[in-house]
C-alpha cells in the first residue's frame, strides 16, 4: 500500500490546488491527508512514518512552522535536504547571481538614502526601473517607476512602512514565461501576457499557449534555478528578451500549478505525486 500524502493547508490555499492533489492521490491509491494549520496543536508530538509524503501548498508563517514540525529526514518532500527546509527565500537573487544565473541587475536598498539611491539608479542603467517588495503574489509589490520623483516618493512610503525594497533593471520587449519544474525536468511551460494598461503579466487562458515548446535554454535555466533554491518543485519566472537573452526573475516554492493543469491539460499534480512516491521508495531502501 502506498504511503499517504500529508498536505499542509490553510484558508489561503485555492480549492483547485487541493482538489487536484487529492485527485492525483485517488488515481494512484494514495491516501490524501489534509493538515489544517488552524487546527494543528504544536503541544502534541506529530510523527510521520518513514516514507510518508509531505507537501505544503500554504505560504503563511504558521504553515511553514507546521511543516517544520512534521518534517523528518525519512519523509519524502520537495526539499533537496533537511537544511533546505530552513532556506531563506529572500536571499535567492543573491544566490542566483553567485551561481552565474542571468538575473536583471538588482540592488537591495537597506536605508532611505538619496545619494545611495542615485548611485543605484546609475548602476542599474537609469530609469525606468522596477521596484520590487518581496512577499507579494500575482505581481503585487512589483512597480514600474519612470521618473525620479515617482521613485523617491514610492521609496519614502516603503521605508516608512518598514519594507526592504529591491531596485531592478527594467527589461522591455521581453516575453514572460512560467516554467513548472518537478524533480529535474520542466513538466510545463507557458507564456504570460501583459495585463491591459499594465507592464506586469499573467497566465493565459488560451490552451494554445501551453502547447508551445519553450526554448531548451529556458527550461534548463528553470531547472538550475530550482536546484539553486534547494527545491525539487518550483514555478520559475523567466523573461525571454527579443535579443535572445534570458533573465531569471524568481523561483517560487510553493507555487500555483493548477493553471497549467486546468487550462493546459498537463497533469502537474500527477508529476508531483509521482516524484514524491519515487523519493519515498528511495528513502525506504536506504
Amino acid at each position: 500500500m502506498p504511503p499517504p500524502l500529508y498536505c499542509v493547508t490553510d484558508a489561503t490555499v485555492p480549492a483547485t490546488t487541493t482538489e487536484l492533489l487529492a485527485g492525483a492521490c485517488a488515481a494512484r491509491g494514495v491516501a490524501y491527508v489534509p493538515v489544517d494549520v488552524g487546527r494543528f496543536d504544536p503541544c502534541e508530538e506529530a510523527w510521520l512514518r518513514a516514507g510518508d509524503l509531505l507537501f505544503r501548498p500554504a505560504v503563511s508563517y504558521a504553515a511553514v512552522r507546521v511543516e517544520q514540525a512534521l518534517f523528518a529526514d525519512s519523509v519524502a518532500t520537495f526539499y533537496a535536504s533537511g537544511e533546505a527546509l530552513c532556506f531563506d527565500g529572500a536571499a535567492a537573487p543573491l544566490l542566483f547571481a553567485r551561481r552565474g544565473l542571468p538575473i536583471p541587475r538588482t540592488v537591495t536598498l537597506l536605508r532611505n538614502d538619496r545619494a545611495q539611491q542615485r548611485r543605484a539608479v546609475e548602476l542599474l542603467g537609469g530609469l525606468p526601473l522596477v521596484v520590487k517588495v518581496p512577499g507579494g503574489e500575482g505581481g503585487v509589490g512589483v512597480m514600474l517607476l519612470e521618473s525620479w520623483a515617482s521613485l523617491v516618493s514610492v521609496l519614502d512610503h516603503l521605508f516608512a512602512a518598514g519594507r526592504t525594497p529591491q531596485l531592478m533593471t527594467y527589461v522591455a520587449d521581453a516575453v514572460h514565461w512560467r516554467v513548472v519544474v518537478v524533480g529535474s525536468r520542466a513538466v510545463a511551460a507557458y507564456r504570460n501576457h501583459p495585463y491591459p494598461d499594465d507592464f506586469r503579466s499573467g497566465p493565459s487562458n488560451d490552451p494554445a499557449d501551453y502547447e508551445v515548446p519553450p526554448p531548451s535554454p529556458l527550461t534548463e535555466l528553470a531547472v538550475a534555478a530550482t536546484r539553486a533554491i534547494r527545491r525539487e518543485f518550483a514555478g520559475v519566472d523567466i523573461l525571454a528578451h527579443a535579443s535572445g537573452r534570458l533573465y531569471l526573475l524568481e523561483a517560487n516554492f510553493p507555487c500555483y500549478f493548477p493553471q497549467a493543469q486546468v487550462v493546459g491539460g498537463i497533469d502537474v499534480a500527477g508529476a508531483m505525486l509521482g516524484h514524491l512516491l519515487e523519493k519515498s521508495r528511495h528513502l525506504l531502501e536506504i
